[in-house]
């Protein structure tokens, strides 16, 4: 495990940034500096291997972990985490089209949570809900999580039968019914799994909308 660094409470900033170089300085002055994340998940980051990866480092946080696309400049994902965080960063075996991230984070009371953060293109139909349906139990028992957090852009309302079996199947939570989307609909937002009794982790969740034509949402996680 890391250095004992971790937490009872976690705030997390999920946003599909449509381009990372672009928009870092709005990410930044409009979501990163007023809620002081302790994790912060962008999709459809753009970026591609000709980018440095010390680009876009944020003071008091880790470079970010890109899953970059190999063949073209769009799509991507990249994630960075509070220095002060207990995480890892999982080297997952799956096919090279999958957006798919995960971290394993350890709380202050010893619980231990799968991060997945997903980018699904409509391109992909049901291949990234159908691997994390048919996955999730190996990865939480080989990674020894109890808990899981799905953040992301999930295109659910493409493949909604899909997303629904996911959800009901593993006691998953949709926690964002508001729309992320400049159309109307909720594509964006935390999905939580917490087997154990008790309250729920995820306490609230709030949304911006400066990033077009998706929003950003700012998720507080209490463990």
């Amino acid at each position: 495990m890391p250095a004992d660094n971790r937490k009872d409470n976690l705030t997390i900033i999920s946003a599909n940034v449509r381009g990372l170089q672009t928009n870092i300085g709005d990410l930044n002055h409009s979501y990163i500096i007023p809620h002081n994340p302790d994790i912060i998940a962008t999709v459809e980051t753009f970026l591609n291997p000709s980018i440095p990866n010390n680009f876009g480092k944020i003071k008091g946080y880790s470079a970010w972990h890109r899953r970059d696309r190999v063949h073209n400049t769009f799509g991507g994902i990249a994630v960075c985490f509070r220095d002060s965080l207990a995480v890892i960063a999982l080297d997952i075996n799956m096919e090279e089209h999958l957006e798919l991230s995960f971290f394993k984070l350890w709380t202050r009371n010893m619980d231990t949570i799968l991060l997945c953060v997903c980018y699904h293109p409509q391109w992909q139909g049901s291949d990234p809900i159908n691997y994390i349906y048919g996955n999730l139990d190996s990865l939480l028992l080989q990674h020894s999580c109890k808990h899981f957090i799905m953040l992301g852009d999930l295109n659910q309302h493409l493949v909604e039968r899909s997303f629904q079996e996911l959800l009901t199947d593993y006691g998953l939570t949709n926690y964002v019914d508001i729309p992320t989307h400049i159309s109307g609909s909720s594509l964006d937002g935390p999905r939580h799994h917490r087997p154990s009794r008790g309250s729920d982790h995820l306490s609230s969740s709030r949304y911006g909308g400066l990033l077009r034509p998706h929003s950003c949402v700012h998720h507080h996680h209490i463990c």
